[in-house]
């Protein structure tokens, strides 16, 4: 009797997915090959002559050929996934299991959720969540034209998302494609790279951290150093923990494409990935950073643990000052200096580069002396700093001389939880008199900071926060 080592399994999966993957690239081809002799005849007002009728019935007959090979080998490559994990042998669990729910996955809701440091798309689910499609789709344009036609055969309509019926549901969208997305989306946005990310496989979720909003006596998390004679009795302590709660919220993109350019295969399916992964980071900063928490998630702008600096007494509008940035800082938690940013918005920035420090007379009437700040310093690249933390332009930032253009803001101290289910709907009456094609990107994740409210240092008095914003002027 012959055994299957783990290696022998894995060796023959990775040959039928090479398999399949170049049966899809050949029948994208020859549907691309088709679509241009269609474009062709189209544009030029006249029907298929027949040396084109014949190429497209050719190649017609070839693509159903091929999708039924792809077919059969997607259920072989299904068991030897199976094989596979047959074959190797079980390792202990070194964490809980977290079962996926929804229409990706089967499974119980999981009620908690650990903190960790993984931020992208595909460490989270990447390795947890089987895709449905089974790859039956090339690239997220072709996905996307699939559901613009919205009688492929292949579609999974996604219900979990929504009560709407049929198309209204949305359809499922392949994990291959909705990762690269919002991985590229995560290189362009400000909080997310810097978050604590869960994942979230289910609506809602506890997540478990230690409190270290009060630090009365030197506390942290409830814990204190204690100090004891040799031979004595050591104090016992309890750890002070709180949940935080996060609860998933729909957020929709919507990209308008142009019924030509969806012709064009290639050019549609690079500028919808651009469109979206565009909409997804400007929208995920400007939830985490200004969200209201209700229907969407809560941003440090809106959040009771942030702290906001006043302006000086007599200061101006659409001004910044050196004294407005050194009380930010003083207000900032001593546990979040190596983590910290500042956030500043375009407008805001020419007060950075134009500030200086000046000195009145006593009565505070007369300006007697002013240097350049040497607080605000610019890398050799060009990237400022203040007080040798970055500086990073965003529009999420509130604009010049409103409360939040400036922000100091730790964000290892803030939470995403992100789902993996997504769905990706179509509308093309609403577009009908301009020829267009509307996608719309429905995704779930919420976001808040870990902490009520201030903290609380040694003294029991003065509080600090891993958020601080400049107040309006």
């Amino acid at each position: 009797m012959l055994t299957t080592t783990p290696a022998d399994a894995a060796e023959h999966l990775a040959l039928l997915r090479e398999k399949r993957d170049a049966l899809l690239r050949r029948a994208s081809s020859l549907q691309n090959a088709s679509k241009s002799i269609l474009g062709r005849a189209d544009a030029e007002g006249r029907d298929l002559n027949p040396l084109e009728s014949a190429r497209i019935d050719k190649n017609t007959a070839e693509f159903d050929s091929l999708d039924r090979e792809a077919s059969r080998i997607s259920d072989e490559i299904l068991a030897a996934e199976r094989e596979l994990q047959a074959s190797t042998p079980p390792r202990p669990r070194q964490t809980a299991p977290n079962p996926v729910a929804g229409p990706l996955g089967g499974g119980l809701p999981t009620r908690h959720a650990a903190i960790g440091d993984a931020r992208s798309f595909s460490n989270l689910f990447g390795a947890g969540v089987a895709d449905p499609y089974r790859g039956q789709f090339a690239s997220l344009g072709e996905f996307a034209l699939a559901v613009a036609a919205g009688n492929d055969s292949r579609l999974i309509r996604n219900v979990g998302m929504t009560t709407g019926p049929g198309v209204d549901g949305g359809f499922a969208v392949p994990l291959e494609f909705l990762g690269p997305v919002l991985d590229a989306a995560l290189s362009r946005e400000v909080v997310r790279p810097r978050a604590s990310v869960v994942p979230m496989h289910s609506k809602s979720v506890a997540a478990s951290t230690f409190d270290y909003l009060d630090g009365t006596s030197g506390k942290r998390g409830g814990l204190q150093l204690m100090w004891s004679a040799e031979a004595a009795a050591l104090t016992e302590q309890k750890g002070k923990l709180r949940e935080v709660n996060l609860t998933a919220h729909k957020g929709s993109i919507l990209v308008r494409v142009s019924n030509e350019l969806a012709d064009d295969a290639p050019a549609f399916d690079l500028q919808l990935s651009r469109a979206m992964v565009a909409a997804v980071a400007a929208g995920l900063d400007a939830a985490f950073i200004s969200g209201t928490g209700v229907a969407q998630p809560l941003g440090i702008l809106n959040a009771a643990s942030l702290i906001t600096v006043d302006k000086e007494s007599g200061q101006g509008a659409n001004t910044i000052q050196l004294q407005n940035l050194a009380k930010m800082i003083g207000r900032l938690a001593p546990s979040s200096y190596a983590d910290a940013v500042w956030l500043v918005h375009p407008t805001a920035v020419p007060q950075l580069y134009l500030m200086s420090y000046t000195t009145t007379n006593v009565a505070g009437s007369e300006i007697v002396s002013g240097t350049a700040a040497q607080a605000i310093t610019q890398g050799p690249n060009g990237d400022l700093r203040i007080f040798g933390r970055p500086v990073v332009v965003t529009e999420a930032c509130s604009t010049l001389s409103s409360a939040g253009d400036v922000i100091l803001a730790d964000f290892s101290r803030y939470l995403v939880g992100l789902r993996a289910d997504a769905m990706i709907q179509r509308d093309s009456s609403a577009y009908f008199a301009s020829d267009e094609i509307g996608f719309r990107l429905v995704l779930r994740c919420d976001g808040l900071p870990m902490d009520n409210t201030p903290m609380k240092l040694r003294d029991g008095t003065n509080t600090v926060s891993p958020f601080i914003a400049l107040g309006a002027r």
